[in-house]
């Protein structure tokens, strides 16, 4: 038995150090890749923070403009003394909106003008056929009035309608003619004396 142990120790000795060599292979590879990726970040956010700085130093700029811009919307013009730059931005709304009225200007009169063309032509057309084509004209015929008086589409006035008050006779009793409370509704159909 012991024979054999030695013959395979030499085999597994070497598969070991085969072993040990790839591993250790992979962690150099792994090393150098986080330390690259180490080495990126750093110079990554280096420059995120030198622009951060330059975005920190611009931002009096951006408050100013914003400030003057809304300034000029409200008509106050920007000062002289400020930045060519800022007067120049400044200015931009206020003429989009002088531009935006003059537009809304042109379109409402094209608008006016359209209509007012539209509505000639109608009239035009309607007195050429009523000059030259009488009969073509059609008129709305006026409905006729039958025993249920005129046709309400509304279901309420046709419910009321369809109720009638009960016809009742009136009769005075023995006694007294006029002591007796008559309503409108026995008044109805109450011959006449």
């Amino acid at each position: 038995m012991m024979a054999m142990v030695l013959a395979v120790d030499p085999i597994l000795a070497a598969w070991g150090q085969v072993a040990a060599i790839v591993i250790c292979l992979y962690m150099l590879i792994f090393v150098l890749v986080a330390v690259a990726f180490n080495l990126g970040m750093a110079f990554g956010v280096a420059w995120v923070r030198e622009k951060v700085e330059l975005l920190k130093m611009l931002r009096p700029y951006v408050d100013s403009v914003n400030k003057t811009s809304e300034a000029a919307i409200q008509g106050v013009p920007p000062t002289e003394n400020e930045n060519k730059i800022v007067q120049t931005v400044a200015e931009v709304p206020v003429r989009l909106h002088t531009i935006d009225k003059q537009v809304d200007q042109g379109t409402e009169r094209v608008a006016k003008a359209v209509i007012e063309f539209r509505a000639r032509t109608v009239q035009a057309k309607t007195i050429v056929k009523a000059f030259f084509l009488p009969g073509l004209l059609k008129r709305e015929a006026v409905p006729e009035i039958d025993e249920k008086g005129y046709e309400f589409k509304s279901p309420g006035y046709r419910i009321l309608m369809e109720e009638k008050a009960p016809e009742v006779a009136v009769t005075p009793e023995e006694g007294g003619a006029f002591e007796q409370a008559v309503t409108s509704s026995q008044l109805k159909n109450a011959p006449a004396r």
